[in-house]
């Protein structure tokens, strides 16, 4: 055994002791749904939480490891003055501190905290209308008053999002390719998301996951980011408008018409942003079973089809594939759930994880 391997299993042995602390409490906090690592460049010890309590309603607040969760009231927090609990519609994502959205019969309610919504509202707006080509529907804004600076009214969409249609969403994906090869070069006011700022986000949601000890493999998986990162930077390809967040999740299919939620975090970006993002998303919905292979070989033949028609070398794309594969696998490893199939991603990551290559789904990992 070579001197590199011995440090790195020794490294691995001293990362799951803290890796057990963290997830063990993530694990034993009934009704989690989602975790998030809190204040990312503060070196914080908390993670911010999102759980459904006993009376079926959802909870946010923040964990230490080795310790009970400090919930805030049901929908109450001091830093979104606008969330009540005197709600008209059901509350559906409470992030502690940052955000609020309640779904509503007609509509759906975003709360932020406050003097942050006129920016996300200009976001949405100058996205929207170059999304237009596309021919995608995106959400209107119901009310944009002046005097309000924390709440957003968005139009309510129909239609149900492509990671739950899995296989009878084929349709979907193929509006959505041939949609999206019609976006065009040009600028816009919109903030700059380049091959610096993606680096800057894969650093942290890695230097996150090793400090709260919820990844394995963490060496290894730490000289994947480097090398991503440095390829990141090799380059700055035409810049298009981009979602920034373009996944399955934010695209719902009606049967008839394709729509595209949360424009806020739109930039102007290489279109092997989105891409890159997009195709990681397909390849895990694969890995957790929630499309058939048959039905994503032809998703991934519809988005090699859009890469030709799109400004993106196979180069770009795969490094932007990469950098997602990679966020995928710190995001998730907060999410006590996501460990039945985060191993085989994991696994994809190490190996040379790429859109052009075939996606191994056999979940043998701690066999081999």
């Amino acid at each position: 055994m070579t001197e590199v391997s011995t440090t790195t299993q020794m490294t691995e042995m001293t990362q799951k002791p803290e890796m057990n602390g963290m997830l063990s409490t993530l694990r034993a906090i009934p009704g989690l749904r989602r975790a998030w690592p809190e204040h990312r460049d503060s070196g914080s010890t908390s993670v911010s939480i999102e759980c459904v309590d006993g009376k079926g309603r959802l909870r946010a607040g923040h964990v230490t490891a080795g310790a009970a969760p400090d919930l805030l009231p049901y929908a109450t927090d001091p830093a979104l003055p606008a969330l009540s609990a005197r709600l008209t519609g059901a509350l559906v994502v409470h992030r502690a501190g940052r955000r609020a959205v309640v779904m509503e019969e007609t509509r759906v309610r975003k709360i932020v905290r406050p003097h942050r919504a006129a920016a996300l509202v200009r976001a949405h707006t100058t996205a929207a209308s170059l999304l237009r080509v596309t021919g995608l529907r995106t959400p209107r804004i119901l009310d944009s008053s002046d005097d309000i600076d924390d709440v957003i009214d968005l139009e309510l969409l129909p239609g149900r999002s492509l990671d739950a249609l899995g296989d009878t969403g084929l349709p979907a994906w193929r509006r959505l390719a041939d949609s999206w090869a019609h976006l065009a070069h040009g600028e816009a006011d919109l903030p700059v998301h380049g091959p610096r700022q993606e680096a800057e986000v894969l650093r942290r949601w890695c230097a996150s996951a090793q400090r709260h000890g919820v990844i394995d493999q963490p060496a290894l998986l730490h000289e994947q980011v480097v090398d991503t990162c440095l390829s990141l930077r090799e380059d700055d390809g035409v810049r298009i408008i981009a979602h920034r967040d373009l996944h399955d999740g934010q695209l719902l299919w009606d049967g008839i018409e394709l729509s595209l939620l949360d424009l806020d975090t739109a930039a102007m970006a290489e279109a092997a942003l989105d891409l890159g993002n997009l195709w990681a998303h397909a390849d895990l919905m694969a890995v957790r079973g929630r499309i058939g292979p048959e039905a994503h070989c032809r998703v991934r033949g519809l988005l090699d089809d859009l890469a030709r028609a799109l400004p993106v070398t196979a180069q770009r794309l795969e490094t932007y594939y990469r950098s997602s594969a990679l966020r995928l696998v710190f995001v998730h490893a907060f999410r006590p759930s996501s460990h039945q199939w985060l191993p085989v991603w994991v696994r994809h990551c190490l190996g040379h994880a790429s859109p052009f290559m075939p996606l191994d789904l056999t979940n043998d990992w701690n066999n081999s």
